[in-house]
């Protein structure tokens, strides 16, 4: 699947105007995204470049010159799905608010085995890179989608200081990670599908939909299989996702990573009653469980509920407290983005396919990692998740001190960057 790029460095001294170029169908597509679009970081220059959201190329490259050059695909499926729908189109990432979000990102359109279009987003560097390094997807949790949890580089924040939080950024910065992410059904940049409903099966499939098409994709860079399988990692109710997709392909991973796991032994969901038709039945859309209630189906989100996983203040630490702010300063940053990238509530589904998480199933080397201070992720039961692992694999168990659910946001990021990389690229 090819990436369009536009090369910061020859054009960041003159006016970006949209253009429009006919594809190779001979059919232009006017207000459609292309189908991997690029938002890149001018590296020599320390600052993000802005590129206009609506340009409407071939599948390629654009060189210094302006000519299409043509590049060597990754994915054999990608001339298959080019008259697909892609992702961003029709979502909120598609404003120019929500296109801002995504400075510094490649976007890529992946398919899932039903067509479904899936936004991926990584940051491109020389081919020859990926060969070394090791390639991890980044799962979101129940709420909010991965450009503001994994790419918060504080474009919204009031007071301008663009501080970035982005661990996509973080880990690619490392120089030994290739970070992916993606957003489910319905969240940030992909699109609903017509059911309307998130489901975590679902969620599943297209996970690994997505860890096939970066396992090829790094193979193809080092000219045969990929030299490690991809990594996999899940923050919230996005571990359970990942933890039952170990479960079930443990041959396609490499590691696993389960961070702030919404996991507990004494929680089971119901199966819920059919599906009806009728708005205005009582159950139609019934999630079953406190932590997905009914009356918040397709409600608009919220900044007091984007700002619910920052229970600490900023700059807390054993020797001061007097100096800490709450809520902190990336509460904010984040509730402005994530209100963008997601103003509604998706509508989950089926949440009685978590039941299926048993960790003595996982049995591929895994992280647990999480916030002394997280009260949705609380040190019990990450107890109960790490202890009951399956014998036969390394196990980390990593408890990071003064954060909360939000550890890799917090004024303690970095060491969580650095405990999650050398936990990734280690043997």
């Amino acid at each position: 699947m090819g990436t369009t790029r536009i090369l910061a460095g020859s054009l960041s001294r003159r006016l970006l105007r949209p253009t429009s170029l006919v594809p190779a169908s001979g059919h232009v597509q006017r207000g459609v995204c292309c189908e991997a679009s690029s938002h890149r970081r001018d590296k020599k220059r320390a600052r993000l470049v802005r590129f206009p959201r609506h340009q409407h190329v071939r599948s390629g490259r654009t060189g210094a010159n302006g000519i299409i050059q043509q590049r060597r695909a990754f994915s054999s499926a990608s001339s298959e799905h080019t008259s697909r729908r892609r992702a961003i189109e029709d979502t909120p990432l598609e404003t120019p608010e929500g296109s801002a979000l995504l400075e510094g990102l490649d976007v890529h359109t992946v398919h899932s085995d039903d067509g479904h279009p899936l936004a991926t987003y990584t940051i491109e560097g020389d081919e020859a890179e990926l060969e070394h390094r090791t390639p991890v997807l980044l799962l979101h949790g129940r709420t909010w989608s991965s450009v503001p949890v994994y790419h918060l580089v504080g474009k919204t924040d009031p007071a301008g200081s663009n501080e970035s939080r982005s661990l996509i950024e973080a880990l690619h910065d490392s120089g030994k990670i290739q970070p992916y992410a993606m957003d489910f059904r319905g969240f940030g940049g992909t699109p609903r599908d017509e059911s309307g409903y998130v489901r975590p099966l679902q969620c599943v499939s297209d996970a690994l939909a997505v860890i096939n098409w970066i396992d090829e994709r790094h193979g193809a860079a080092s000219g045969g299989e990929c030299k490690r399988r991809p990594s996999l990692l899940g923050w919230s109710h996005g571990a359970l996702i990942a933890q039952i997709l170990a479960q079930r392909h443990s041959e396609s991973l490499f590691k696993l990573v389960m961070y702030g796991s919404m996991y507990s032994p004494n929680v089971k969901y119901a199966i819920p009653p059919p599906l009806n038709t009728d708005v205005h039945d009582a159950n139609c859309g019934h999630t079953d469980h406190d932590d997905f209630p009914l009356a918040e189906l397709a409600a608009r989100n919220n900044a007091d509920g984007a700002m619910e996983d920052f229970t600490m203040s900023s700059g807390v630490s054993s020797a001061n407290e007097a100096g800490s702010i709450f809520p902190p300063l990336s509460a904010k940053m984040f509730a402005q983005a994530a209100l963008i990238s997601d103003p509604i509530k998706v509508r989950w589904r089926d949440l009685h396919q978590l039941n299926e998480c048993h960790p003595s199933l996982v049995h591929v080397p895994s992280m647990v990692v999480a916030g002394d201070s997280d009260p949705y992720a609380p040190i019990a039961t990450q107890s109960e998740l790490f202890t009951n692992l399956a014998r036969g694999a390394d196990r980390t168990w990593c408890i990071v001190s003064n954060s909360d659910h939000a550890v890799h946001l917090s004024d303690e990021r970095c060491r969580f960057v650095e405990k999650v990389a050398n936990f990734l690229e280690s043997n």
